[in-house]
């Protein structure tokens, strides 16, 4: 998808989606969850289903940051353990097991390599001015993390905020503050993996130094076409909207 300028705003599973805390971008205390925003004030389908709402930035990323990078996740040995999360239904809601040894969060960032989280802070922090501009909001990013994908794996089509099938469809999953997802890719010398958008009809390969942007509801689920030869690398995340600037109808 090129770059839209254009959008429109709508109605007032098992996500495998980390959990990334928040944060507050000036700062590396990462136990500092922000218990006051893990909360939605948008609702399911806000910005309607249109493409438009899904963007692509090519060559955001500098070349300096997208070298440190490209180098510290390929020679990164430093993986997080977790635990399954279920809901009160016994649903789960995060499954610890597909994440395992494949994603570094900050706590594992800094205790590695602590100039990697304030990489990733300041290209948030310059996203966070087309996400703004661009939904009309003040968002609030995830704290920074670097995911792994290896050959023969994938991710099934999936919402970030909320379940997108079966009896509890529309139902909040582990993270329903994740409003908007971004991610910005640090390589593209991998076959397959493409990220993929049913509901739109959309599929393409990331291209590396990219970033992107696009609402969390179930009106946008997407996943990842199987790795098929290389290691693909992400560094995902998520904005929670603290205020909308303009009344939607």
């Amino acid at each position: 998808m090129a770059e839209s300028t254009s959008k429109k705003s709508g109605n007032a599973e098992n996500t495998n989606r980390y959990n990334i805390t928040m944060m507050d971008q000036t700062s590396t205390d990462y136990t500092n969850r922000h218990d006051d925003l893990r909360a939605s004030i948008t609702p399911s389908g806000f910005f309607g289903d249109s493409a438009d709402n899904i963007i692509t930035i090519e060559d955001f990323m500098t070349e300096e940051e997208l070298t440190i990078l490209n180098e510290f996740a390929r020679r990164n040995t430093e993986w997080d353990k977790t635990e399954t999360h279920y809901n009160e239904d016994g649903t789960v809601i995060y499954d610890s097991g597909y994440w395992e040894d494949r994603v570094a969060t900050a706590t594992t960032l800094d205790k590695v390599d602590p100039r990697i989280t304030q990489i990733i802070i300041g290209m948030q922090a310059r996203l966070k001015e087309r996400v703004d501009a661009f939904f009309d909001v003040d968002a609030r990013a995830t704290s920074p993390a670097i995911v792994r994908w290896l050959p023969g794996q994938l991710q099934m089509p999936h919402a970030d905020k909320e379940l997108h099938e079966g009896e509890g469809r529309g139902k909040p999953n582990d993270f329903p503050y994740y409003d908007i997802a971004g991610l910005f890719y640090i390589n593209d010398d991998y076959v397959g993996g493409e990220l993929y958008f049913p509901n739109q009809g959309i599929q393409f390969k990331p291209k590396a130094g990219a970033a992107y942007f696009f609402p969390g509801d179930m009106n946008y689920i997407h996943g990842v076409s199987p790795i098929e030869s290389g290691i693909r690398y992400t560094v995902p995340f998520f904005w929670t909207i603290v205020k909308h600037n303009v009344s939607k109808g």
